[in-house]
């Protein structure tokens, strides 16, 4: 999944790939832009914190395209088990680029839970804005999710993220992140707005990339799925 700049460490999602483009023959038109994948296995997927899977592995992956001039668009899935849904598909699209060190990266993103009950009001859309800055021994990253209408029909949502890279010896990479959810139907939604933090461990290795994070939030009032853990993953990029 390619994640906006908001939420581009939580879990150890973070994949180093490449991207591969369309190549015809003269006589043959071809598709702009680039098309890259990924697949990943992770013991845990927490997003914003929280378990979706009950504390149980998920399978992600995704489809990405984009282009030169900044414009990109894609797609990603993972299980899930939490009431009646099983699948989470995301959709995205929207417009990034850099000047000299720094990033940017406007967005949006629709969350589609198939199978669920209209009535359940599960499916929901995001406005996603991301700065970043390279300094080379270290970037650093400020992001904001706008929801009009949150999971659940819990009304506004905002979420607020900073977060940290750090390249280490060897191929390791060091990733912090902590990250604030605002909610303006706390009740519907099941929690109060809450804190939420990731410190995480990379590296790639024969084409993979192994992770290990710690996540955990001062989120106590959902049990097991809001408290302390630690994720493995490993994924690969196409």
């Amino acid at each position: 999944m390619r994640k906006l700049l908001a939420a581009a460490i939580v879990a150890g999602t973070a994949m180093a790939g490449w991207a591969q483009p369309v190549v015809a023959d003269d006589d043959e038109m071809s598709l702009p832009g680039e098309f890259s994948a990924n697949v990943g296995l992770f013991s845990d997927y927490r997003f914003r914190g929280i378990s979706q899977t009950d504390n149980e592995p998920a399978i992600q992956g995704g489809f990405d395209w984009s282009h030169d001039s900044g414009f990109y668009l894609g797609t990603w899935a993972s299980n899930l088990e939490f009431n009646d849904a099983h699948i989470e598909m995301d959709f995205y699209g929207g417009y990034a680029g850099s000047v000299e060190n720094f990033s940017y990266d406007l967005g949006v993103i629709y969350y589609w839970y198939p199978g669920t009950r209209r009535n359940q009001n599960f499916d929901f859309i995001e406005a996603a804005v991301g700065v970043g800055y390279d300094f080379e021994v270290a970037s650093v990253s400020l992001g904001a999710n706008y929801s009009p209408e949150n999971f659940g029909a819990s009304g506004n949502a905002l979420y607020l993220e900073t977060g940290v890279s750090v390249p280490l010896p060897s191929k390791f990479t060091l990733d912090a992140s902590v990250g604030y959810q605002i909610i303006e139907d706390e009740a519907t939604f099941g929690t109060p707005d809450y804190l939420t933090w990731t410190v995480g461990l990379s590296r790639p290795l024969y084409g993979f990339d192994l992770g290990v994070a710690y996540v955990d939030t001062d989120e106590p009032r959902c049990g097991t799925g809001c408290a302390a853990t630690v994720i493995f993953s490993i994924s690969r990029s196409f």
